[in-house]
């Protein structure tokens, strides 16, 4: 009699299965969280972390003498401009990467509008071509309200083109209460939470500084010297979403590794994530599509932050 024949075993994904050992407690390696994406997405999943939008409310402060009212409040969130310097070095003769003081960048073209990292611009090019190499900078500097920010060539540039107008997303929001008060009638002067003035405003008219953009409207009775608003920013809420260092909403940075399948193509739900204090075997984790050895090497090294040692 010969041997029998075997068929072989093939082992399925489930939940909870990539983890080799955890440290302590059981507990002490997990978080809850919520799980955005709009997809399904697997046990194994290395995650980052999007950050919610801030969240804005307005309401009278006291009792206002003018009945005129405030429009909806939106909140700049990141990507916000950052104080600093910003790179652009060409790739190409005509393709480029923006770099921010933070580290973070982006990739754009000559002749297309650029908009990222909280700055925009359009880079065209002229009659000697740009080669790779060629340079600009963009100096960001902080003033109250709205930042301002200049471009350069850099000195040795090949290529002649030029920067076009640029402009600036403005800063983040800041969580707290902001104030809008009254001088006369018709303007008023915003103050940021840690009381420092950020701009002046006039009824009708849009107003933007200091992370907020609002319209406030006269009504049938003017506003009196004092009338205030108040502002009230909340903090921002973080979801869970699978990591890609392309993402420039937070989820780019390694936030932990999904613990359990969720199908969250119809709507978010809560989740498992393994975040601290654990070993895992890499072949089974799930990375993003098409990552090649760096992006692979850039979450186990991301994970290896957080305390997570991939096997």
């Amino acid at each position: 009699m010969g041997n029998p024949t075997v068929t072989p075993l093939q082992e399925q994904r489930h939940d909870f299965g990539f983890i080799v050992s955890t440290d302590g407690p059981r507990t002490r390696s997990y978080d809850q969280g919520t799980l955005t994406g709009g997809t399904k997405v697997l046990a194994g999943t290395v995650l980052g972390a999007a950050v919610a939008a801030l969240v804005a409310t307005s309401a009278v402060l006291g009792t206002n003498a003018g009945n005129g009212t405030m429009g909806a409040v939106s909140v700049q969130a990141n990507p916000a401009t950052q104080v600093g310097t910003y790179t652009l070095a060409m790739t190409g003769a005509t393709t480029f990467t923006v770099t921010a003081p933070d580290g973070q960048s982006a990739t754009g073209a000559t002749g297309s509008a650029f908009s990222a990292l909280g700055i925009g611009f359009t880079l065209s090019a002229g009659g000697t071509a740009f080669v790779a190499g060629d340079t600009f900078t963009f100096t960001v500097v902080g003033t109250p309200g709205m930042p301002t920010m200049t471009s350069a060539a850099g000195a040795s540039n090949t290529g002649n083109g030029t920067v076009g107008s640029t402009s600036v997303s403005g800063y983040a929001a800041s969580v707290g209460v902001y104030t809008v008060e009254f001088d006369d009638a018709t303007h008023f002067v915003v103050t940021a939470p840690n009381g420092q003035e950020i701009g002046h405003g006039t009824t009708g008219s849009a107003f933007k500084g200091g992370g907020l953009s609002f319209t406030i409207t006269a009504g049938g009775t003017a506003f009196s010297p004092g009338d205030s608003f108040a502002i009230t920013v909340g903090a921002g809420t973080g979801l869970y979403t699978p990591w890609d260092p392309a993402n420039v909403d937070g989820s780019q940075v390694v936030a932990g590794i999904l613990c359990a399948t969720k199908d969250v193509t119809l709507a978010n739900k809560p989740c498992a994530v393994l975040t601290r204090a654990a070993e895992v075997n890499q072949s089974e984790l799930i990375f993003p599509v098409g990552a090649n050895a760096a992006v692979i090497a850039a979450a186990v090294a991301g994970l290896k932050a957080i305390g997570i040692i991939c096997r």
